[in-house]
């Protein structure tokens, strides 16, 4: 059977668990499970999900009906709680693996503690650009891994992330040579270094599973806060975009990640929408592929009973417009579009 896999930014799911929710909440809610049934996930791995494990728990209850239901690190014994500490998850916006009922046997979260073991570091150093000093990061949003247990008793491993935003909400500063300046430009830099740095700690994970295992299954999906190509400040001042950072050294071939929507219609190759201050761009003219799914090539190239064969990877636009039409700013499903691929059984 095709295994369907799906990341999707949920925009502040938190908003949504209420036991007297407004007439805005329940036609949002409505809408999320009529958006989720129609792309029919097997596996959904929601950014900006609910914090803690009773909010995603009565997420899927009070939204999904238990159409999907939540992969916890919890064993049978445990209690239902926030965990924050072992999910090492930050703030109100989690990274969470929804799943079809009848496959959660088959599913199982691992913990970050390995993550961290195999990386061998919780936070790392940054110097930015022409500092002496350095300065700490570390995951806000902890990656999460969820292991797929397939019929020959491989892991299919599918690793969530959510990196760092680089919203800045600052006056944008320029001098007399229109050049920008000031701590605009200074926390726009800052905030893409850690995005890469971000990146180069997921590859160092991905480095480490390829020492363990000669040819690991792996899909990495999510929002990533960055797309492929140069913005205005990778253009002028990093030269380099984090897709590429993720994706990989391909003269590393085995290591190569290929990008789920590299056949897909390039016209439509976007998830969001936001209007660009610095640019001058109105949301409706700068589309955006802020959300990913990348491949290990082992399941590209059928060595693995699940395989990605070509057109498998879509950006969900027409289940979208169909959710939220005559939708408002209150009651519309998400600012993000889901991404889904599809791997089918070997044969």
């Amino acid at each position: 059977m095709p295994l369907k896999v799906t990341t999707w930014n949920l925009e502040h799911a938190n908003r949504l668990i209420s036991d007297n929710p407004s007439p805005h909440i329940l036609d949002r809610r409505k809408r999320i499970q009529r958006m989720i049934k129609d792309i029919s996930p097997d596996i959904l791995c929601i950014q900006e999900g609910p914090q803690g494990e009773k909010n995603i728990q009565n997420f899927c209850s009070q939204v999904l009906e238990n159409y999907l239901i939540p992969v916890f690190l919890k064993q049978e014994q445990d209690n239902l709680g926030d965990k924050d500490i072992e999910y090492k998850i930050k703030g109100n916006q989690w990274i969470c693996f929804l799943v079809r009922p009848e496959l959660l046997h088959r599913c199982t979260l691992q913990s970050p503690n390995i993550w961290q073991s195999l990386t061998q570091s919780k936070t790392w150093q940054v110097n930015y650009w022409g500092e002496l000093k350095s300065d700490q990061h570390y995951h806000y949003r902890h990656p999460q891994v969820l292991l797929y247990n397939m019929q020959n008793g491989d892991n299919l491993e599918l690793i969530g992330v959510h990196l760092k935003s680089k919203i800045n909400l600052l006056k944008i500063d320029k001098d007399g040579d229109n050049n920008l300046t000031g701590k605009y430009l200074t926390d726009s830099l800052s905030a893409r270094i850690k995005l890469a740095t971000e990146a180069n700690d997921i590859r160092k994970y991905i480095a480490a599973r390829f020492v363990q295992s000669a040819h690991p299954k792996i899909l990495l999906m999510g929002d990533c806060n960055d797309g492929p190509g140069h913005d205005y400040f990778e253009e002028r001042y990093l030269f380099f975009d984090l897709i590429s950072n993720l994706q990989g050294d391909v003269i590393l071939s085995e290591r190569f990640f290929n990008h789920a929507l590299f056949d897909f219609p390039s016209h439509l190759r976007w998830t969001a929408r936001y209007k660009d201050e610095l640019l001058g761009l109105s949301a409706a003219d700068n589309p955006l592929l802020l959300d990913h799914i990348l491949i290990s090539q082992t399941l590209c190239r059928g060595n693995a009973p699940l395989v990605v064969n070509e057109n498998a990877g879509k950006v969900e636009h027409e289940a979208y417009e169909r959710a939220n039409s005559g939708a408002n700013s209150k009651t519309i499903t998400s600012d993000h579009r889901p991404v889904s691929c599809i791997l089918h059984d070997k044969h």
